[in-house]
């Protein structure tokens, strides 16, 4: 028979004893027995009670209430049930025993059947007591282990968003800008903050000699950016990329795959690599390592630099395919532009002399590197609208009636029109268009003044008027070099503007071989 638990029996009747305690073991229940009030507090000291019987009056001096009170004030937190039995019902007892917890007080002679009843009944609610302490405590444990796992499920998805966020701001990033130089900046840079690291260098495959160099890089000397050339297969950024798989290593001089291979200076112990993949070629490889905490790199570092990695790979690939694009266009321009020479014998190289001149010009004001290039380009192509105009009014050489000079200056716009589907050519669109703007509005085709006029226009304007008039044409003969600045001189202020005619006169003293036919 299972046992039902133990029960604690206080009565020094030996007899009532010994016939109650066979009742309650045929029932299923242990029972340990005490004569003595402090007999039965030791007892219950070391034993897991579930229920106490005792009798009121005792072997000692300390009566049975007396006992079950001392009892549950060693064991506050049980609770255990207690019956009390008395053969007396002419004191204060029952008082008493309510006061000390007591859950059921009954008078001798014992009915049997109603006493085991009674037994049942308080052994039945103690143990749903219990088991609804236990399922309190249960709850209790999973609520917490709840908040816990919540706390990790917040943090995860914060970070993940965190992580998301960063991707998307430096995607956003990448896509601003088609020109290689700059995308590869953004994405070490990027990385580098994001990383909170020290070195960062990303190598891209040059397919013709197939060999990794570093294209741009954080934390490394000169010497070792322009040094580092590694055939594909060979030491660790080679094995990354030929085997297209990405790498973290908390410790290299304990990794069999790479503690071999480590002659690469840019890595230190820890450190991740990740291979760029575009439509499954390899193209590069990025690497980071040197936290600046001095921590290793952890699994979430590593899906972040995968992140970063498949961008890079897009926005790589997106500026290479614009810069073979562009460098075509502009093939197709030159070639355009070059009709125009032909069409028109005396103006032969006149577009490489402007573009000299505007560039030095440019660079004698300390316009920014960005600014001069748009200037070059623009020079280049600037009479491109002049395809359009026909080859007798070009090569005339009286003088030009009305409408023949209305269709030569529509030759901006029409050079425009060309170059509209050149989008990247937007700036140096400005100035094709009012290069022939004068300083004090009187020029064409929208009558700009001043500096209204966009800048790089001003400069166009001086260093193609100073070529028309030192070269020989259909119209009119060249002038020499002082004469020509006399004229600058003449027209500054009206046609040209001041400033661009006092840099272009400084240069051309300062360095006459600017000026050479």
């Amino acid at each position: 028979m299972e046992n039902r638990g133990l029960i604690l029996l206080i009565e020094d009747d030996d007899l009532f004893r010994e016939s109650l305690t066979r009742i309650l073991e045929r029932e299923g229940f242990s029972v340990e027995y005490a004569r003595k009030g402090r007999e039965a507090i030791e007892i219950a000291k070391d034993k897991d009670i579930s229920l106490i019987i005792s009798d009121i009056r005792l072997a000692d001096n300390m009566d049975g209430i007396e006992a079950v009170k001392k009892i549950k004030e060693f064991n506050p937190s049980k609770k255990i049930p207690v019956i009390v039995m008395t053969a007396y019902s002419n004191d204060d007892a029952p008082v008493r025993a309510l006061k000390a917890g007591v859950d059921d007080y009954i008078y001798k002679p014992i009915a049997l059947d109603y006493f085991m009843l009674r037994i049942k009944k308080i052994m039945d609610v103690a143990n749903l007591q219990r088991q609804e302490k236990e399922y309190i405590k249960e709850i209790r444990r999973m609520k917490d282990e709840l908040a816990q796992y919540n706390i990790i499920l917040e943090n995860k998805v914060r970070d993940k968003t965190n992580e998301l966020t960063l991707l998307f701001e430096i995607g956003k990033e990448l896509t601003s800008s088609l020109r290689l130089d700059e995308v590869l900046h953004i994405i070490v840079e990027r990385t580098s903050e994001v990383l909170k690291i020290e070195r960062c260098s990303l190598l891209l495959l040059d397919e013709d000699e197939n060999e990794l160099f570093i294209a741009a890089a954080k934390g490394l000397s000169h010497d070792v950016i322009a040094g580092t050339h590694i055939n594909m297969g060979e030491k660790i950024s080679g094995w990354i990329l030929e085997n297209k798989s990405p790498v973290l290593v908390d410790d290299i001089e304990k990794d069999e795959r790479f503690k071999s291979r480590s002659k690469e200076m840019y890595y230190t112990h820890s450190f991740i690599s990740v291979p760029l993949i575009f439509k499954g070629k390899g193209i590069g490889v990025i690497n980071v390592n040197n936290k600046r905490s001095r921590e290793v790199f952890s699994k979430d570092d590593l899906h972040l630099v995968e992140g970063i990695a498949d961008q890079a790979s897009i926005a790589v690939e997106n500026a290479r395919l614009y810069s073979n694009l562009k460098g075509v266009y502009l093939q197709v321009v030159a070639a355009l532009t070059s009709i125009v020479d032909i069409k028109d014998h005396y103006t032969r190289g006149h577009c490489e002399r402007v573009t000299n001149y505007a560039v030095e010009i440019a660079r004698k004001m300390n316009l920014p590197s960005k600014r001069i290039e748009v200037i070059r380009l623009a020079s280049q192509l600037h009479d491109l609208g002049k395809i359009g105009v026909r080859e007798s009014i070009l090569t005339k050489p009286g003088k030009l009636t009305e409408e023949e000079w209305e269709e030569v200056k529509l030759h901006p716009a029409r050079g425009v029109e060309i170059l509209k589907p050149l989008t990247f050519l937007n700036d140096v669109m400005e100035l094709v268009e009012h290069h022939h703007e004068h300083y004090d509005g009187k020029g064409y085709p929208e009558g700009q003044k001043g500096d209204n006029i966009e800048l790089g226009a001003r400069i166009l304007a001086v260093a193609d008027s100073f070529d028309a008039m030192t070269t020989k044409r259909s119209y009119a003969n060249a002038l020499s070099l002082d004469e020509a600045i006399e004229e600058l001189k003449k027209c500054s202020g009206t046609q040209f503007d001041p400033q661009v005619v006092e840099a272009f006169i400084k240069l051309l003293k300062e360095n006459p071989r600017i000026f050479s036919k």
